[in-house]
């Protein structure tokens, strides 16, 4: 029972515990400043001392993390807070506005002390980190009061900003004795002033990377003064890591770093070094990574690794170094990493002596240089060597034994050099390589023996070679994982060729000139789940040519002139992914496909229909399926697989989606139409299942198809919208703005992008129609029957909103008395009416748009537009009207434009425009008109019109 109390005793102590946190936590939030958030911090520098004071301290430490305008904000912020949480922030991160500039400055101490500064009131501050505030000067002493920052990060970015640079005072970071990492990288810093960093005795870190530093000499990191007997002054003498990389620097003159003794890691990559003297390292003992790649340097003196001999990485890739010193690299027993890749390098300097003594070194990268050949002894000491990469040289001459002594050897790179014939000599002694590529060379043969010594070889590169067949030497290689021999000159195939290698992996053949493959040929390869045969000449392959491997996972057969794949895929019960485009079937039935199938590509071929007649669909699992450029004509739910995700079918001759398509197609995510012959689509083609609201809508591209945009396809411009406005059972088309349209009338343009047209230009073509509730069509007596007249085309939307009559050029002398009387866009131009009487458009009353231009008219009566009381749009031009008295017009108070151009007018009315108050264009030109002002007609059409009276 005593136990069990002591234990609930422990339990309530832990709630209790528990509920203080939480109110805590709570606490925060409540008083979060505008545009901060509270996190928990973690030292980065905790040491691996006792517990106690240190982690209650650290229990309670808080990270708060602010988004200002600039720096000047955060006196502000931590204003509007209680003492007892500003005493537990030991961590502030500022990130400064970097949209527009807003300049920055660091306040200086009051009086110099250290009593001031913006961060005052922080008085356990450890980690502080300024991103983006546009600071250009750093004051004496401004962090003074932040005596136990043990981390600081000043980053403007002033790149940005070539005009603005950061400068510092000889005093920036006095009183920051504990301070053990410094990052000042992009502030667009061009000098240092001397001894700068020697009040940071803690220092361990420091990066000034992307800025502009020209001279190592001048930042205070040299103790040497004038020599032994005069010594200069000694800072940072515990500085570990120095990051000078991508900043101007051009030489490191002798002892310029001598001062730090503990330096581990120096960084002088992405400068512009053109020299490092003799001494540049002097003093820096303790080194152990060295990266001055990507500069500009020719050649490296003889003694610079003299003070260094402890170092074990060094990395100058990416340089024009084309000699290098004889003692350069000795006695450097240490070094394990030297990448001298992308150099100038030949075999004049790579020698018996280059890497003597070298007896650690366990990667060496030599590629991109101009070697020509490999002598017996280069390597003679690099037993340790694991991996060595000597691609993209000049090599044609590889001495007996040239490998012999590294018997640690993992992974050989020789690609991309010259050479043409391998001997068994070649790689003598490389009892544990693994991997050996010799891709892009010349190599016409290979000797039978050429890989006794190397049997464990798991990866062989022999692509884009001269080889005419499958190499014999292969053969021996019992642990052979892959094997690449694509781009060769091989022809056929047998199994022999690869007997013995039954745990290869992967077998590349692509571009070769294979044209057929046999039952047998790939029998031995019982392991082989990569097989790719793409892009040779294959015409036949043998029904079951691949039941020997009965682990195929992937199959590449594009690229061929494979006309059918009727038995090709028998007996693969774990093939996933499968490529047989670009060939030339013609007949594809879904029976062919293992059930295990998800991923085919057989676009480009000649197929005209994805056939399932034995009902294999069902059971497959393809989730993504490329049929574009094939011959498909149509396409309905038994064409695809219900499991499909992404489906291509662009650039075939579909012209028919049925409806429900893609219904039952649940896990869609894009279907490609474009690039088809689509005239008509009804929106029930594309009606999905209801999505969930957690699930993306299918992604859906029709550009680039003939569509017909009648009334049936108005559906089109809004689809994106329905499944917002509704339930969520249509795709996203994304690719509505590449969408163009033939219009059934053509008046209104022959093909006009879809989303430049409103809902009334989907019409479709009509003879006659009679309204539901319409009862007088029997006797052919009332207006609410829709006849269209002789000579005329008519045309609706699919709301009868929109009633077009197109009379135009129908060889009328009259106007037509069957118009509907619901027409909104009436065309009436190029006929012979003479005369328009009165009364002829009565009961128009929806009537908008009216075309009588080119009509021979001569006269317009008083009620000629009677009823017509909606028309905005009038063309009258081209006619031989000679006078307008006042009342032609009298009815039109709606009139938007009006064109009378190119008529014989020579007088005018002073109330002929005086009722059209919303007029907005009046063309009188070309015709006769010579005691007419502007400005009258302006203000009898009220000011906002535009009068042409030109001609």
């Amino acid at each position: 029972m005593r136990w069990c109390g002591a234990w609930w005793c422990v339990c309530l102590a832990l709630v209790a515990a528990a509920g203080v946190g939480a109110r805590s936590i709570a606490s925060r939030h409540d008083e979060r400043p505008k545009d901060c958030e509270w996190e928990r911090y973690a030292p980065a520098d905790a040491s691996g001392g006792g517990a106690g004071a240190a982690d209650d301290e650290d229990a309670s430490a808080l990270l708060l993390g602010c988004r200002v305008r600039t720096i000047a904000g955060t006196t502000g912020l931590l204003g509007n807070l209680s003492a007892a949480l500003v005493d537990r922030i030991t961590a502030l991160r500022l990130v400064c506005s970097d949209v527009l500039f807003f300049e920055s400055s660091l306040d200086a101490p009051a009086g110099g002390g250290g009593g001031g500064g913006f961060l005052a009131p922080l008085r356990r501050l450890r980690d502080l980190r300024v991103e983006h505030c546009k600071i250009r000067h750093v004051p004496a002493g401004v962090l003074a009061a932040s005596r136990a920052l043990r981390h600081l990060t000043l980053r403007t970015h002033n790149t940005d900003w070539s005009a603005m640079t950061m400068e510092f005072h000889p005093d920036s970071f006095r009183g920051l004795a504990e301070l053990r990492s410094l990052s000042l990288a992009d502030n667009n810093i061009w000098t240092l002033p001397n001894g700068l960093f020697c009040p940071l005795a803690s220092l361990a870190a420091l990066n000034l990377t992307r800025n502009r530093l020209q001279d190592v000499s001048e930042m205070g990191f040299s103790d040497w003064g004038n020599g032994p007997t005069a010594p200069g002054k000694s800072c940072n003498a515990g500085l570990e890591v120095l990051d000078l990389s991508d900043n101007d620097i051009m030489t490191v003159s002798d002892n310029a770093l001598s001062s730090l003794r503990a330096l581990q890691k120096l960084f002088l990559q992405d400068n512009a070094l053109t020299q490092l003297a003799d001494r540049a390292f002097v003093g820096l003992q303790g080194l152990q990574v060295l990266n001055a790649s990507s500069n500009q340097l020719v050649a490296l003196p003889p003694e610079l690794f003299q003070s260094t001999r402890d170092i074990k990485e060094v990395y100058l890739q990416n340089n024009s170094i084309s000699v290098l010193a004889p003692g350069l690299l000795e006695g450097l027993d240490q070094l394990q990493v030297l990448d001298l890749s992308d150099n100038e390098l030949t075999s004049s300097w790579v020698n018996r002596d280059t890497f003597s003594g070298m007896i650690r070194l366990v990667v060496l990268n030599l590629a991109h240089n101009d070697i020509a050949k490999i002598d017996a002894h280069v390597f003679h000491d690099l037993y340790s060597l694991q991996i060595l990469n000597l691609d993209h040289n000049s090599i044609d001459v590889i001495a007996e034994g040239a490998f012999s002594t590294l018997s640690n050897l993992h992974a050989l790179t020789l690609s991309h050099n010259q050479l043409t014939l391998i001997q068994p000599y070649h790689f003598t002694g490389l009892y544990v390589l693994n991997q050996l590529f010799l891709s892009n060379n010349r190599i016409k043969d290979l000797h039978p023996h050429t890989f006794e010594n190397c049997t464990n070889l798991q990866d062989l590169g022999l692509s884009a070679n001269e080889l005419t067949e499958v190499p014999k030497a292969v053969g021996r290689l019992r642990f052979l994982k892959s094997l690449d021999l694509g781009e060769n000159r091989i022809t056929k195939l047998s199994p022999a060729a690869f007997e013995g290698l039954d745990q290869l992996y992967g077998l590349r053949l692509i571009d070769n000139a294979i044209m057929n493959v046999s039952r047998d040929d790939f029998s031995p390869l019982q392991s082989l789940q990569i097989l790719n045969l793409a892009r040779n000449r294959l015409r036949h392959v043998e029904a079951g040519a691949f039941s020997a491997t009965p682990t195929l996972h992937a199959l590449r057969l594009d690229g061929n002139r494979l006309a059918d794949l009727g038995g090709l895929l028998a007996d693969l019960p774990a093939l996933i992914w499968l490529n047989v485009s670009d060939n030339g079937v013609q007949r594809f039935d879904y029976a062919m496909l293992p059930r295990s199938l998800e991923w085919l590509d057989m676009h480009k071929n000649l197929v005209s229909e994805l056939a399932d007649k034995y009902g294999a669909r069902a059971s497959l699992q393809i989730k993504m399926l490329d049929a574009s450029f094939n011959k498909l004509s149509e396409v309905d739910d038994n064409a695809l697989p219900d499991s499909v995700e992404m489906l291509f079918l662009n650039d075939n001759l579909i012209h028919t989606v049925k409806p429900n398509t893609f219904f039952k197609k649940t896990n869609l995510t894009r279907v490609v139409l474009y690039a088809n012959r689509i005239e008509k689509l009804d929106l029930s083609a594309l009606t999905l299942q209801p999505v969930p609201d957690d699930k993306e809508l299918p992604q859906f591209y029709v550009g680039g198809n003939p569509f017909y945009c009648d009334c049936h396809l108005e559906w089109l411009p809004r689809v994106n919208q329905m499944s917002y406005h509704g339930v969520r059972q249509y795709p996203r088309v994304l690719d509505l703005d590449s969408v163009q349209c033939r219009l059934a009338h053509a008046r209104a343009g022959a093909t006009r992008p879809l989303l430049d047209l409103r809902p009334a230009h989907f019409l479709c073509p009509y003879d006659s129609h009679c309204f539901a509730l319409c009862h007088c069509c029997d006797f052919d007596a009332c207006d609410c029957e829709m006849t269209c007249p002789d000579n005329c085309t008519c045309f609706h939307d699919h709301t009868w909103a929109a009633n077009v009559v197109d009379c135009s050029n129908g060889g009328h002398t009259s106007v037509p008395a069957k118009i509907p009387m619901d027409a909104t866009e009436i065309y009436l131009d190029g006929n012979q009416l003479g005369e328009l009487g009165s009364h002829v458009f009565i009961g128009k009353k929806k009537l908008e748009v009216l075309y009588l231009n080119g009509s021979n008219i001569a006269a317009i009566h008083n009620r000629t537009f009677n009823g017509v009381k909606s028309l905005r749009v009038l063309h009258l031009e081209n006619n031989r009207l000679q006078e307008l008295r006042g009342f032609e017009f009298d009815q039109l108070a709606n009139l938007n434009e009006l064109y009378l151009d190119h008529n014989a007018i020579s007088s005018v009315g002073n109330q002929t425009f005086s009722v059209m108050s919303k007029l907005e264009v009046l063309r009188l030109d070309e015709n006769r008109l010579s005691e007419v002002a502007p400005w009258e007609l302006a203000a009898a059409v009220g000011g906002g019109a535009r009068v042409s009276l030109e001609g």
